[in-house]
């Protein structure tokens, strides 16, 4: 079993098709998605449509669904640090997708546990306290991080985003998987990351890191053709 295992796409299909091709070419059975599929990139509306057609997929919601689902900011300060540029911009990517895009991401759950081959898997945005708020927030985390930030009992296996360096780290018997934002796209890197979770009939798991090269001139040209809120500093 091949699992494909992206996370925080934040509205960029360029590099979304081009990691979904390899995952194609690695013969993946099942695609996971830990969140933040929108917010950031210039192509909201293209990239919920495009995760739409992913088939065997399982997704959760993340910080940037829940600004669309369940209200953002609306001052400044604020416990988000939003500010107002960052409020104008969820406005533009939320005014410009459809009603079939907000009823798929609506349907999103905070949080999905699924078991192959034996193993629990856990797929969630980051970790959440009891009111579904993002809590301890701890960027290139430890070993000892993890295991503090995701201490349930009986997983084997906890995928993750909303740190965008990404994480993969294998403690006492357990996997934490943190693919690393595939699409916030920079100047002059043109590379989406992304994993596979490979889990054998016998239960042996091992995680393969993937780096895509996909066109981000592209990208980089639209947000400034279409200078949407707070572009500058995306």
């Amino acid at each position: 079993m091949k699992i494909g295992i992206l996370t925080d796409i934040h509205n960029n299909v360029v590099a979304l098709d081009a990691v979904l091709q390899e995952f194609d070419k690695q013969n993946c059975n099942k695609i996971v998605c830990a969140g933040d599929i929108i917010g950031i990139g210039p192509y909201p509306e293209e990239t919920v449509q495009k995760v739409m057609t992913i088939p065997n997929l399982i997704a959760v919601r993340g910080n940037h669904e829940k600004y669309l689902l369940e209200g953002m900011p609306s001052k400044y300060p604020n416990d988000e640090g939003m500010g107002y540029e960052e409020m104008e911009h969820h406005k533009w990517e939320h005014g410009r997708l459809t009603k079939s895009s907000i009823d798929f991401l609506s349907g999103l759950p905070y949080r999905v546990d699924f078991n192959e081959f034996g193993k629990n898997i856990s797929v969630m945005h980051y970790c959440m306290n009891d009111r579904n708020q993002y809590v301890n927030y701890t960027p290139h985390p430890t070993e000892s991080n993890l295991l503090s930030l995701f201490p349930e009992p009986g997983q084997d296996i906890v995928i993750y985003g909303h740190d965008h360096t990404g994480t993969i780290c294998h403690s006492k018997n357990k996997w934490f998987i943190n693919s690393g934002s595939l699409g916030c796209p920079a100047n002059e890197i043109n590379i989406a990351r992304a994993a596979i979770l490979e889990i054998t009939e016998n239960g042996n798991v091992s995680v393969q890191s993937i780096e895509v090269k996909y066109d981000v001139s592209k990208v980089l040209e639209d947000i400034e053709r279409l200078k949407y809120p707070d572009s500058e500093e995306i």
